[in-house]
């Protein structure tokens, strides 16, 4: 069995896996890996941030956190006129969210990315 650590790694590498896939099947895709490659940084940043810090436990502090990661994709996907962020890259970052606040104990089974989210 997989630990949540492992969980949380495996999704973020799913949905970067089909955006790269995108970008190797279109003739003339809405980005480049360069952008899906700024797209990790970013998650990564995120767990980073998240995945060790002591405030982890306090909910009010991981929805900043999740606030602030859904408003620097917001900004990126309006640079690739949103289409970097599509229905299903929606689906797997809100439950790569999910995880993540699991994981810092605070199982979430709304979407707590809906009030900031543009994708």
């Amino acid at each position: 069995m997989l630990s949540m650590k492992a969980k949380i790694e495996e999704k973020k590498k799913y949905l970067l896996h089909w955006m790269y896939d995108f970008i190797e099947d279109d003739d003339e895709p809405a980005y480049q890996k360069e952008n899906v490659d700024e797209c990790n940084e970013i998650l990564t940043a995120f767990l980073n941030e998240v995945g060790s810090n002591p405030n982890r436990s306090n909910f009010s502090w991981m929805s900043t956190q999740v606030e602030v990661l859904v408003k620097q994709l917001n900004d990126l996907n309006a640079k690739h006129e949103q289409q970097l962020i599509e229905t299903d890259q929606r689906d797997d970052l809100c439950a790569l969210i999910r995880l993540v606040l699991e994981d810092a104990g605070h199982p979430y089974d709304v979407d707590i990315t809906e009030e900031w989210r543009e994708w």
